[in-house]
């Protein structure tokens, strides 16, 4: 009985393993037959999908509102009407004229079609290899319409933006749609910041040297750089002082997209500054092991260095926060302290500026080489603000600038933004501030008489108004004192002659 049933199970176990083999799965089959050197290992990477969690932190910040850029919102549905913006900028560029402007769109061409066709041909494969998502369902020749298309429409918005900024003769440039309508412009600056919106600036820039090539009559725009051009065009995003200029490294190979570039001119003052060193693609620096078991001492006296506690705590503690107003507008990383006196400059958040952080956030979080400022710059503001009282301190001095209708609104939006981000200690720019607050703030609570005095000059000695009650109280306290003084003194040794 047992040797039966021993055969019948090495019989089951066989016709198992026979069809195994005769029925292989196909995704094993694809997975041998697939050539290794045609894998995407995300060396060439540079513009990615932004990551959920960083999603929900503000969703309309990383979803265009009314233009698609690039291959992730290719051929969405609400972004149609824009599609004919772009083909009316092909024309444009390409040199016809408008029947209003006394053509027939049969004008003479500045440069052919079918030459930035070839261009874009010949860089498709390029660029493909710079989006973290293969994009199979765009087919090749697609995707060089969706380059030549929204190439061409960014050149001429770029240039067109300039004439209408300097030419005293704006009368062609006023009449088109997308300048007279005032919400317009607006959109696009916002929408051609985000991560998910596009281009690489090798397509930009090669297309820009294409056309012009073939320069345009008394247009003189054709003689300015793309850098410059794109600087001109996003700047009104966030206050800047116009007056200086951004020393910006003329090699268009720089620059991985637009956002990249906008990004680098807040970045440029900081790195002149401290330099971050953060090994580039094939660099054989090692970077540090963030595995929780393999953190030595020195890493965690660097996490509690970077702790720092709550502007109302600080405060408590004797430091003072002031607006820094001396280039507060040219370099927002600017922080300074010294002595128990933080200065920052202000932060402006609004419906501009939100969306162009986030961006520039999760530009930082999904690339392996760019230095994490602005993530480090929130996330020092995040251990700054706890409450609603540390926002309203803030903005009383004028560190925050905001226009959400409440500080509680500014304080969830920091808060919520950085639980959802990944923050480097041994990446920071603002090391050297966090580390002279905290040796402040220890220093503070070591002397317990030091802690009582200053509590002292806080609740009593804060303003003209406690100074009063203090001394009317302590004059109130001598009058009580002498009342009873005099009395007992009565008592114990009468007036003689009573």
């Amino acid at each position: 009985m047992a040797l039966g049933k021993k055969s019948f199970q090495s019989l089951k176990a066989k016709r198992y393993n026979e069809g195994d083999v005769r029925h292989t799965p196909q995704w094993v089959i694809d997975i041998k037959q697939e050539e290794t050197d045609e894998l995407d290992f995300g060396k060439w990477w540079t513009i990615y999908r932004v990551p959920t969690n960083l999603i929900e932190v503000q969703k309309n910040a990383f979803i265009p509102k009314i233009i698609s850029i690039g291959p992730f919102y290719y051929r969405d549905v609400r972004y149609k009407v824009m599609e004919e913006h772009k083909k009316r900028f092909l024309f444009l560029l390409l040199g016809y004229e408008s029947k209003d402007q006394g053509g027939d769109f049969g004008g003479y061409n500045l440069i052919e079609l079918d030459s930035i066709v070839s261009l874009m041909n010949a860089l498709e494969k390029r660029t493909r290899e710079c989006y973290s998502e293969k994009f199979i369902n765009i087919s090749s020749d697609d995707f060089v319409r969706m380059m030549v298309m929204d190439g061409c429409f960014i050149i001429e918005l770029l240039r067109l933006y300039h004439e209408f900024c300097t030419s005293d003769n704006r009368q062609k440039v006023v009449d088109d749609p997308i300048f007279t309508t005032r919400w317009m412009l607006r959109a696009l600056q916002r929408d051609l910041m985000m991560i998910q919106n596009q281009l690489p600036f090798f397509v930009l820039q090669e297309l820009y040297s294409l056309i012009t090539s073939n320069p345009r009559k008394s247009f003189e725009v054709d003689n300015i750089s793309l850098i410059d051009l794109t600087m001109n065009f996003f700047d009104p995003l966030l206050p800047k002082d116009e007056t200086v200029n951004v020393d910006l490294d003329p090699n268009p190979e720089e620059y991985r997209h637009l956002l990249h570039l906008f990004r680098k001119s807040f970045i440029l003052s900081v790195k002149r500054r401290k330099p971050l060193e953060v090994p580039r693609t094939g660099s054989t620096v090692k970077k540090p092991i963030f595995h929780s078991q393999l953190r030595t001492q020195s890493t965690r006296v660097k996490q509690d260095s970077h702790f720092i506690q709550s502007v109302t705590e600080l405060m408590e503690a004797g430091v003072t926060f002031l607006e820094k107003s001396e280039n507060s507008n040219v370099d927002m990383f600017d922080v300074e302290y010294n002595n128990g006196v933080l200065k920052i400059p202000t932060l402006f958040i609004d419906d501009n500026t939100v969306p162009l952080f986030l961006n520039f956030i999760a530009y930082e979080q999904c690339d392996k080489d760019a230095t994490p400022y602005f993530t480090n710059h929130f996330m020092f503001f995040d251990r700054l603000v706890n409450s609603i009282r540390d926002v309203e301190v803030l903005h009383r001095t004028g560190i925050i600038h905001h226009v959400f209708g409440s500080e509680k609104r500014v304080a969830a939006f920091i808060n919520k933004l950085c639980r959802e981000i990944v923050y480097n200690v041994d990446n920071c720019h603002l090391s050297e501030q966090m580390k002279g607050v905290n040796g402040y703030y220890k220093a503070y609570y070591a002397n317990k008489w030091y802690v009582w005095g200053t509590r002292l000059v806080r609740d009593y000695f804060s303003s003209p108004w406690t100074v009063l009650s203090l001394l009317a109280a302590v004059i109130l306290l001598l009058f009580t004192a002498g009342q009873t003084f005099f009395a007992l003194y009565a008592y114990y040794k009468p007036p003689k002659g009573t």
